[in-house]
């Protein structure tokens, strides 16, 4: 059995086309795998060493989709056949069930049908390609804007004196960039019986609350509603080239990580956060080294 992955949507109606034209009698198995709760991905395995054992037909074709749909070409399967193999497939998915979402099509009577559903398949396909073209278009746009604009916004008189405000303060104040409320709750919990906090919940929030407070560690989360945290790092950098600056990353944000720590930070955090990871990055800080004797810095870590 020949297994086509790539590009299917469009290799599925040329093939169904020449089989209309020149094979009307062969039948198109389809199994409407994408409207199952989950783990169709998973069970793409089973389906196609099922079809190749079971449909017993060498020259059969299995499409799997970009949606999951899978399609079955094949030479001949009765009714019968195909309610016994979806019954043996039933039973490997379990508890997932194929009721109502499997059709079985002779493509010389059912062209019209393969086609329309080919077609529609090719053109979600397109849409998406268009949405995430425009989405990436409009993020890059908002990148721009925000690094054109917000320095712009910020009183200059706090850029100048943003280091001197902080070398005089006395006591530590740690920033929290997040937009996750239950995460800013929890980091809150942890660290406000111990320094003072300011929290900020997009970007243009984070370098405005920056030039403010002057904070002595600032921990960023990377994905915020507004413009992602890597923009924020070089914004940040460019008005406090010694911002010390440490990342909170999620699961699978090894990538995103990495190149903000090429950007210049310290570190990250994963979530959900860990208390001692949280004062080691803090009790690094050479704003907070610097205002407390070394011996107290041992002590608190």
């Amino acid at each position: 059995m020949l297994v086509i992955v790539k590009n299917t949507e469009n290799a599925l109606l040329q093939e169904l086309k020449a089989c209309w034209e020149n094979f009307p009698t062969h039948r198109c198995l389809y199994l409407k795998l994408s409207a199952l709760q989950e783990g169709s991905q998973e069970w793409f395995s089973e389906v196609s060493e099922a079809a190749k054992s079971f449909l017993d037909d060498k020259t059969a074709q299995l499409y799997l989709c970009q949606d999951q749909d899978i399609f079955i070409v094949t030479r001949t399967i009765t009714q019968k056949r195909a309610n016994e193999f979806l019954a043996h497939l039933s039973h490997k998915l379990t508890p997932a069930s194929l009721q109502g979402l499997a059709a079985l099509f002779e493509i010389g009577v059912d062209w019209p049908k393969l086609q329309a559903v080919c077609k529609k398949k090719i053109e979600e396909i397109q849409m998406k390609i268009v949405f995430e073209k425009r989405k990436k278009q409009e993020e890059e746009a908002r990148a721009m804007d925000f690094k054109n604009q917000t320095v712009n916004r910020i009183d200059q008189d706090l850029i100048n004196t943003l280091f001197a405000r902080r070398s005089i303060r006395e006591e530590p104040l740690v920033m929290i960039v997040e937009d996750d409320l239950f995460s800013q709750r929890l980091v809150a919990n942890v660290l406000q019986s111990k320094f003072e906090l300011t929290m900020a919940e997009d970007g243009q929030g984070a370098i405005m609350g920056y030039v403010k407070h002057a904070p002595d560690v600032l921990f960023l989360d990377i994905g915020l509603p507004d413009i992602d945290g890597h923009a924020v790092l070089e914004k940040l950098f460019q008005i406090d080239p010694q911002a010390y600056v440490v990342m909170f990353s999620g699961n699978g944000d090894k990538e995103n990580v990495m190149k903000a720590i090429t950007l210049g930070a310290k570190g990250f955090v994963g979530k959900p956060f860990s208390e001692d990871k949280l004062l080691q990055y803090i009790h690094k800080s050479p704003f907070i080294q610097a205002r407390q004797p070394k011996e107290s810095l041992t002590h608190s870590v």
